[in-house]
């Protein structure tokens, strides 16, 4: 009986979503043929009210500057306040994505594209918390006389690829193979994030960027962030062996 109670609720509440998403719609709709009324052709001509008058986004769905500050120990990772601060934006970007992505029905191409920028943001994310981990672990390292001889020096390289191929051979991280082989096929597709090359491999026909690669990569980024915290970002200030 309360499971019976549960689904009926439940099953109320969609229904509810559902007509307010019908109202939401015919609105919208109404607002771009009144503007088509009165002389323009959106999006090549358009009318902008001002910032008070305009549609207000719900709020709390987009997470706060210092909630992901919080959450992702972003000013333990990054030093520069500037950067740290950009990563947290970044991270409140992947929110408005999702919202776009859940909420609004987006088919086609263009939906392939929105998937596709959401994408590659939590690949920037993901490749900038490897990337300053293993600089700050180099420079720290590279005081010591003997990081030539040592299996867990990071040596200098620029290319995230070739970082990620050293953390990867020390054995630091706490990450499996297949999480290193999901992480270099979307660094690969975020190779691809041009319009002339993604040309030569057509997205939008094989449907790389999707719902799956989408989840699969959030969750990803949040193991990477977990294990550069506990396995790798102590040994920017103090000699891995020593906490062995």
């Amino acid at each position: 009986m309360k499971n019976e109670s549960k689904d009926n609720s439940f099953s109320s509440l969609s229904a509810q979503l559902e007509e307010n998403n019908k109202k939401i719609s015919a609105l919208l709709s109404e607002n771009e043929n009144i503007l088509r009324r009165m002389g323009y052709k959106p999006p090549a001509t358009n009318m902008a009210l001002n910032k008070k008058s305009r549609i207000i986004f719900p709020s709390g769905y987009i997470r706060t500057k210092s909630y992901f500050t919080k959450k992702y120990r972003l000013n333990e990772f990054f030093s520069n306040a500037e950067l740290a601060t950009n990563m947290a934006y970044a991270l409140q970007l992947s929110d408005l994505y999702n919202f776009i992505l859940n909420r609004f029905n987006i088919w086609g191409p263009l939906e392939t594209m929105v998937y596709k920028a959401a994408i590659i943001n939590y690949v920037c994310i993901i490749e900038s918390f490897i990337g300053q981990v293993f600089d700050d672990m180099h420079k720290y390292c590279g005081k010591c006389n003997k990081h030539n001889h040592c299996e867990f020096f990071m040596p200098k390289v620029n290319n995230f690829a070739q970082k990620l191929d050293a953390i990867e051979k020390s054995g630091i991280l706490s990450l499996t193979s297949m999480h290193y082989a999901q992480i270099r096929e979307a660094y690969h597709l975020r190779n691809h994030m041009h319009i002339y090359t993604a040309a030569r491999q057509n997205e939008h026909t094989q449907k790389a960027f999707n719902t799956k690669l989408h989840n699969n990569i959030i969750k990803i980024m949040q193991i990477v962030v977990v294990s550069l915290y506990n396995d790798m970002l102590p040994a920017t200030k103090t000699c891995y062996k020593d906490t062995l």
